[in-house]
């Protein structure tokens, strides 16, 4: 077992700060709904998959209202796989393709204010500016925290107060319109 210290745990909660107020912007907390992508990665705009083209590995394709990631390089197949929507994975021609899980939206965000939020021993809590809406209803599963020009800082789950996850909500359902609220934003070294 190891344990940092608590002059690294806050050092860590300092860098933290410091990367979401990288941007002249402020940086937000994204939820999102559907299946959660690779560490980082850009789900925006994700192609259809089209037949008979050359795929690289991790490249994402949708079908349906899923996507998929390639596990290896290849040229798909000239018909379309049976596209598996229970996490397993399907063989297109010499490409493996893994179910993604639902094609994500974002469902809305929370901006922080700049400074974006305070550290008191190595905890930093976060400030959220204004009262945020969501843009699109949905089942939020999971969330980014961003700086003012999108750059990645952590992404996890969502689940409801209590289940551990990464962002914790009263409630996952996200109505649009309706206000997104956090009563606590809190990083723990």
């Amino acid at each position: 077992m190891h344990q940092p210290s608590t002059a690294l745990l806050a050092a860590r909660s300092a860098a933290t700060l410091n990367l979401i107020d990288a941007d002249a912007a402020p940086g937000g907390l994204q939820i999102w709904s559907g299946g959660e992508p690779d560490l980082g990665r850009d789900v925006t705009s994700i192609p259809a998959h089209a037949t008979s083209t050359a795929y690289t590995e991790g490249d994402y394709v949708t079908a349906g209202l899923h996507y998929y990631r390639a596990e290896n390089s290849g040229t798909s197949a000239g018909t379309a796989p049976t596209w598996p929507t229970d996490g397993g994975t399907v063989a297109d021609n010499d490409i493996t393709w893994q179910d993604m899980g639902e094609i994500p939206a974002l469902l809305g965000t929370l901006p922080f204010t700049q400074p974006a939020g305070t550290i008191s021993g190595h905890t930093l809590t976060l400030t959220v500016a204004g009262t945020p809406t969501a843009s699109q209803s949905g089942t939020a599963t999971w969330a980014r925290i961003v700086n003012g020009a999108d750059g990645l800082v952590y992404q996890g789950d969502c689940g409801t107060i209590g289940s551990g996850a990464f962002v914790e909500m009263g409630t996952t359902n996200v109505v649009a319109g309706g206000e997104l609220r956090a009563d606590t934003l809190n990083i723990d070294g």
